[in-house]
């Protein structure tokens, strides 16, 4: 009898592991594709300040901790005979894991990956801003979102050649599951609905080369 309450007892334990664990890795893993580019030496025109004014819907969305700001315009000009633009909005970042996911979510799938460790360190998650980099073809609605934790991107940051857009930017990356690591110069791939009426364009500016992210055209 006293056997049979002790399996009875380590059944009970396991089943309640194993609930809290599904709890705490539900939604945890992305599934939102990624495409990873590579850094080449390129050559393209810097065009002048774009603006847009209006809504960016991104689909599927992506539950970013996002501040209160809306997307603005970096860059926007022509590769071939399409228009892209490249749009920021700051994100929040927190320390524990990086990822730019809520704090109920960061802390929920840090527990989820390190049982132990977050019991002494989910609860202190302080906030670091980072930024949202959308790079958008205005055509056909497609568009490749990454992160990064520099400055914000200047048009100065964009080159638009003759086989695609370049980024002057030294880290940009996503992650496959929030707390997860990072994957450096990569991107989510979604769609994107802009409201092209409100899209401004500057001009080209000047024509030059360097080692860039290379997003093709």
């Amino acid at each position: 009898m006293k056997v049979k309450l002790i399996i009875i007892a380590v059944v009970i334990i396991l089943f309640s592991l194993l609930a809290i664990y599904l709890y705490l890795s539900w939604g945890c893993r992305l599934e939102i594709d990624i495409k990873c580019f590579d850094t080449v030496p390129g050559e393209g025109d810097v065009w002048s300040p774009c603006s847009y004014d209006g809504d960016v819907k991104i689909e599927p969305e992506i539950p970013l901790n996002w501040a209160g700001d809306r997307f603005t315009c970096v860059a926007g000009g022509r590769v071939g005979n399409k228009t892209y633009v490249v749009l920021t909005r700051t994100v929040q970042v927190y320390s524990l894991t990086y990822t730019p996911f809520s704090y109920e979510d960061t802390g929920r799938c840090y527990c989820a990956k390190h049982p132990l460790d977050c019991i002494f360190r989910a609860e202190t998650l302080p906030i670091y801003g980072a930024r949202a980099v959308l790079v958008v073809d205005v055509n056909s609605g497609t568009g490749y979102l990454g992160i990064v934790y520099t400055y914000a991107p200047r048009y100065s940051d964009v080159r638009f050649g003759n086989d695609g857009v370049y980024l002057a930017l030294r880290y940009v990356w996503v992650v496959r599951e929030i707390a997860g690591d990072h994957i450096s110069n990569c991107f989510y791939v979604v769609k994107v609905r802009l409201e092209r009426e409100g899209l401004r364009l500057g001009q080209p500016i000047n024509r030059t080369s360097g080692v860039f992210i290379k997003i093709p055209n």
